[in-house]
């Protein structure tokens, strides 16, 4: 199969208008990172029905001296890899030497972890890249194949009647015998009587597959678990309360989750319409399925929340709910303030116009950005007077980032290594630690990413639609958390 840079645009504008399984309207996977020796670039488009295949892209970072060869192999969290099937090869792509693709079925809804292996001269290497199989979609029929199908079927049952009346009829007539009334009648009675079995059995055939069809749209296509909030106390001593339903797809008394960069919980916090204000907080458990955080000292008005955890299973998601902060707050006690985790950050403010604001983070990339198309969205950090200021690591990362589409049809939580979540890793990875009984197929100091160095940070990602995007970038220097604002417009893609 030839790859076509227009056929992954066609499918994530296609899948942008449903719900994303980790992000909100940004499905594609983006990984980059090492496979051994070897720094690659993993996309993957997870399919929006399931059973459905998956579109993976590896591109390899760095020129090679000899022939790589490059296997993908989806396993499912709960089979593992003793019940995952052959590793396919992912094929060179035609005038873009350093680009394999390839096709992945996913079998079943939940979590997967993708290995991708590369051998070539340096050996033999591995990554593992968690991926979340989902159905997002019901696929309508076309109108063409409808009327095909429909007409095809009535010749069939015209058919299959028409052969029971004539059995009945002539099946026990002499050769050139006459047919008399009384056979006649008895083809009459047997055409209307099958035509009555037949289609009896076609009204229950319509009802059953109405059922599945019920089943589908209630049940299967996922819905992330419904979220409430609310706000107590008044000032700097405002908490929101946060508390997770147990009605989506990994409902119970007690959400099973682990932590991700050793929080349970990423709750971004930003002011609808204005997006003149962002947080960063991660509440702290307090029931089975609540937490609360302190407010950061932010400015009163209406909030959009987008929340990312990540279940035992490998799981990962993001819950999303509004939230109003004003003096109204007040007249609700405030309970048990939590102290403020020291990762906490937030920054008012209105975005860069042009390409830095002042002293902290300055973009550097030049790119025109495209829908669908991968790109490396690269910042250096500087001091107040404006020189290099090296970087330090933030909750086991060179940086995070917040990409919103202005609309709120586009979340996505961004690091240096792209859009996956970190915990799912780790976990797919001790996964396999536990079958092979071997090291982990790769290193996770990577998450600091290769390419950083000094004062330069850069985010791997793939906008799934055109327009106009705002994007808070933090990094730590000096051992305090410093936020950029950047507006960036999104063109069309290249057909």
């Amino acid at each position: 199969m030839n790859f076509r840079p227009g056929l992954i645009l066609a499918a994530l504008l296609g899948l942008a208008a449903f719900p994303a399984r980790a992000h909100i309207g940004s499905p594609a996977v983006v990984f980059d990172g090492t496979a051994g020796p070897y720094p690659v670039r993993v996309i993957i488009l997870p399919p929006p029905v399931v059973p459905g295949r998956a579109e993976i892209n590896v591109r390899l970072l760095k020129e090679e001296s000899g022939p790589v060869k490059v296997t993908v192999l989806p396993v499912n969290w709960r089979a593992g890899l003793t019940g995952a099937p052959p590793p396919d090869e992912a094929m060179a792509v035609p005038g873009e030497p350093a680009l394999r693709h390839g096709e992945l079925w996913l079998m079943s809804s939940g979590s997967y972890s993708v290995h991708v292996t590369v051998e070539g001269a340096q050996g033999r290497g591995t990554a593992i890249v968690p991926v979340v199989a989902t159905a997002t979609q019901r696929l309508p029929m076309s109108a063409g194949l409808e009327i095909l199908l429909t007409a095809l079927g009535g010749l069939l049952f015209l058919g299959a009647v028409t052969l029971v009346g004539t059995g009945v009829r002539e099946s026990v007539l002499p050769p050139d015998a006459p047919l008399t009334s009384a056979q006649r009648r008895r083809g009459f009675v047997a055409i209307a009587a099958a035509a009555l079995v037949l289609g009896t059995c076609l009204y229950g055939g319509k009802q059953w597959w109405q059922a599945v069809d019920r089943d589908y749209r209630s049940n299967q296509i996922y819905r992330p678990n419904s979220m409430e909030a609310t706000v107590s106390g008044a000032g700097d001593s405002r908490v929101l309360h946060l508390s997770v339903a147990p009605d989506g797809n990994y409902s119970g008394d007690r959400l099973l989750l682990i932590p991700d960069h050793g929080k349970l919980m990423h709750v971004f916090m930003i002011r609808e319409p204005q997006l003149d204000a962002m947080a960063h907080v991660h509440p702290v458990r307090t029931g089975p399925r609540s937490f609360n955080v302190q407010v950061p000292p932010l400015p009163d008005g209406h909030y959009r929340l987008y929340a990312d955890i990540t279940y035992e299973t490998g799981f990962a998601a993001t819950l999303m709910t509004t939230v109003d902060l004003n003096p109204g707050n007040a007249e609700l006690p405030a309970r048990t303030l939590p102290g403020r985790d020291p990762d906490d950050s937030w920054q008012v403010g209105a975005a860069a116009t042009g390409s830095s604001q002042g002293p902290g983070l300055v973009l550097t990339s030049g790119r025109k950005l495209r829908a669908g198309e991968e790109v490396s969205l690269d910042f250096t950090v500087q001091d107040e007077s404006g020189r290099p200021a090296e970087i330090e690591p933030y909750m086991g990362m060179l940086g995070h980032a917040a990409m919103r589409r202005s609309d709120g049809s586009v979340f996505a939580h961004l690091h240096p290594m792209g859009t996956i979540s970190m915990a799912a890793q780790d976990y797919f990875t001790a996964q396999a630690n536990r079958e092979t009984g071997q090291a982990a197929p790769m290193d996770h100091n990577m998450h600091l990413h290769p390419a950083a160095a000094g004062n330069a940070i850069s985010f791997p990602y793939l906008f799934p639609q055109p327009g106009a995007y705002r994007m808070w970038v933090q990094a730590k220097v000096g051992g305090k958390v410093i936020t950029g604002v950047f507006d960036l417009e999104v063109g069309r893609g290249q057909p």
